[in-house]
């Protein structure tokens, strides 16, 4: 058994290329030995390939990612330096990709879908050791995802190595954790991390925190902020061709606060004062068969997911309930892809899924008949209700798509998808197309174009919260890109696009005709804009790109015909990362992002709370009619190999944020100094990602 201790990210594995097939070789200078013996000794090289071994070390980009400035050694972490991703909502906010929601994107790890895949305090759940491949699909993607208007986001997680017994511990600055991975019996192997955060070493139990100003911000600590994640995987090479792999991952998330009489959101509803608790966790198994022939590859799986979410508020010894929102999902996925050859220029890529969900919403809140296009959900809420829902959300698609390279310029995909919601009773078909032109071996030119369709979020179609009628959500995607590779390994790309999306739920006030449904389908939105990459390989002794994005995303209520920006839109992206290895035993780096401050509503006057008196509440002026300040930061990474105790050693010295910008996240009334409706003082938030810095060792043994 192999022991590795390793404090901060470890050093990149580099992507190896392995034969296809075992073969065998005769020693040429064996044949042409001495003429006179009876006997040409002959010495034979038996290189013996697993197929499982192909997918065990992480891809060149995916090494890339790891060591990115600002990411702790999480690649997924490195998406937002992607083009066309940006955080929505601040530093740690979710991925909006391309002008769409953040809910309207789809995670999956190794075919199958998944709880969430970023905890909510930045980090992703993956060990960095385990993420194989990662592709973002930002438009325009195929007949193999459906339930989906955004993007894709889809994890290979690699396959254990064949080897001795390997235990790695980790310790950082912000997480730490054991991962052991080795070999079973001749032909399986095995992996597991488990991983739990080092954030309740920074805050302290009964402590009432400080806001930007030294203030008590009327939060106290309950229990601190915490989280932690597991993966593990069995892989069985059953023959040369057939192999099966049985795979579990999970995760949570969890804090609980006391919110006092100083706290901003008991200020600003009274009823929220008291013990908050906050929990959502997420565990998933699958079992995954592939079968590899001449011309045919099938695979075919069930997963297994269980995904719950509670909130609870108010809470105190007179009301020792409170409020709450308590979610379950509960998932059985029965997945199968065939991918057909009929030939080396044409091929049948066919989908099949069934997904088995049953979900349970209970609560105990006051009506809040908003969404993600109003200004302020908290402003007005209505009487207090509760209920136990239980809802059959099943949905199943078919999607078949034909791969050809009719000449040697020209390669079509040409497919459709037909879906259908259970919970809505609607069914789609959804046609999808691509179509690139080989300008030379160097140069391509792509063209994509997609319909995507998903079912409206749970709490907008239950009964009593919001309209069970509602119509599913729709997507159009159009894309057309260009491709170049250049000498010296650098690339560049650029892609417009095109994104209309219709059926969007809106919240219906009292003067509605209709009010009493709640919601209506009468929002549309659109999204446009250009992406450009250019990119450079590992050559010379460095490696980065530059990412340059310009978007526009706007949504419109068709009941007053009035159009505004999407809180999300961000116009101006640039991202710049570079790696350069100064030495044998240095390598430094940096991560520069620069972007356009998000959108918000201006406050315009102060009210009365019409529930509570005593309180006021914000009047707001025209929805996302202003910007914040261009938002940037700057990270750095340094690593150094060496050796300690005859071992060795790489020191990694990162600092996230090193000038300590402060960026803008929100404004708000100033709630603990209104006394009256004439005080309109506003504060601004910052997204409180401060200057960070980190030093770690690893230690090899």
């Amino acid at each position: 058994m192999k022991t590795q201790l390793v404090l901060t990210p470890i050093a990149l594995l580099l992507c190896s290329l392995f034969p296809h097939y075992s073969y065998c070789q005769e020693d040429a200078a064996g044949q042409s030995g001495n003429l006179k013996t009876d006997k040409v000794k002959t010495d034979r090289i038996e290189v013996i390939h697993k197929r499982s071994s192909v997918m065990s070390e992480i891809t060149e980009n995916t090494a890339k990612l790891i060591a990115m400035p600002g990411t702790n050694g999480d690649p997924l972490q490195a998406v937002f330096a992607l083009p066309g991703v940006v955080a929505a909502g601040g530093a740690m906010g979710s991925p909006a990709v391309r002008g769409s929601s953040p809910e309207d994107n789809l995670f999956e790890i190794d075919f199958m879908p998944a709880g969430y895949i970023f905890h909510d305090f930045g980090q992703s759940i993956f060990n960095r050791h385990l993420v194989q491949d990662f592709q973002l699909y930002s438009a325009g993607y195929g007949t193999s995802y459906s339930a989906a208007t955004g993007a894709v986001f889809d994890v290979s997680l690699r396959n254990p190595k064949h080897q001795d017994i390997q235990t790695t511990i980790d310790f950082s600055l912000f997480n730490s954790g054991i991962f052991v991975e080795g070999q079973v019996s001749e032909n399986s192997a095995f992996y597991f991390s488990a991983r739990k955060s080092m954030l309740p070493l920074f805050f302290e139990t009964g402590e009432e925190l400080e806001d930007d100003d030294g203030e008590l911000s009327g939060l106290t600590i309950n229990d601190e902020p915490d989280d932690n994640d597991y993966q593990g995987k069995w892989v069985w090479d059953i023959d040369d061709n057939n192999v099966l792999s049985v795979s579990a991952t999970g995760a949570e998330d969890s804090v609980a606060i006391n919110l006092n009489e100083r706290a901003d959101i008991a200020l600003k509803i009274p009823d929220y004062q008291g013990d908050a608790e906050f929990t959502q966790k997420f565990n998933s198994q699958s079992i995954i068969w592939d079968h590899y022939s001449k011309n045919l590859h099938v695979k075919s799986g069930i997963g297994f997911l269980n995904d719950s979410e509670r909130l609870e508020l108010g809470k105190s010894d007179a009301n020792p309930i409170g409020l709450f929102i308590d979610s379950e999902k509960k998932q059985i996925s029965y997945k199968s892809r065939l991918n057909y050859q009929f030939a080396q220029s044409h091929h049948l890529i066919v989908d099949a899924a069934y997904y088995d969900v049953t979900e349970t919403y209970a609560y105990d809140i006051f009506q809040q008949v908003c969404t993600e296009i109003d200004p302020d959900c908290d402003g007005d809420l209505g009487e207090r209700v509760n209920d136990i829902n239980e809802v059959d959300t099943s949905n199943q698609f078919v999607g078949i798509t034909d791969v050809w390279a009719f000449s040697q310029n020209w390669q079509a995909e040409l497919g459709v998808q037909w879906q259908h919601n259970n919970y809505s009773e609607e069914s789609f078909v959804l046609p999808r197309f691509s179509l690139s032109y080989f300008i030379n071996d160097n140069s391509t030119i792509t063209a994509k174009y997609g319909k995507y369709n998903r079912l409206q979020d749970i709490d907008y179609i239950l009964p009593t919260l919001g309209n069970p009628d509602l119509k599913s959500q729709t997507a159009t995607h159009t894309t057309l890109g260009f491709e170049q590779h250049l000498a010296n390994e650098w690339s560049w790309s650029v892609e417009t696009y095109y994104k209309k999306m219709e059926d969007l739920p809106l919240a219906l006030n009292e003067t509605e005709v209709d009010a009493d449904l709640l919601y209506s389908n009468d929002v549309e939105g659109e999204a446009y804009g250009v992406d450009l990459l250019i990119n450079k390989n590992l050559v010379d002794k460095w490696y980065g790109w530059l990412s340059l994005s310009y978007s526009k995303s706007e949504r419109t209520n068709l009941r007053e015909q009035q159009s505004f920006e999407y809180y999300a839109d961000t116009p101006l992206v640039v991202n710049m990362v570079l790696n350069y290895q100064l030495s044998e035993k240095w390598n430094l780096g940096f991560n520069f992002t620069a972007r356009s401050g998000q959108p918000y509503t201006p406050i315009i006057g102060v009210r009365e709370n019409p529930r509570a008196e005593g309180y006021f509440l914000p009047i707001y002026g025209q929805a996302y009619s202003e910007r914040f300040d261009l938002a940037h930061r700057l990270d750095v990474r340094a690593e150094y190999k060496s050796s300690l105790w005859g071992l060795d050693a790489t020191w990694v010295f990162e600092v996230m944020n090193i000038y300590g910008q402060e960026n803008t996240s929100y404004i708000d009334l100033d709630y603990a100094k209104i006394n009256s409706t004439d005080d309109l003082i506003i504060v601004e938030e910052s997204d409180n990602f401060s200057l960070r810095p980190s030093i770690g060792l690893s230690v090899t043994f």
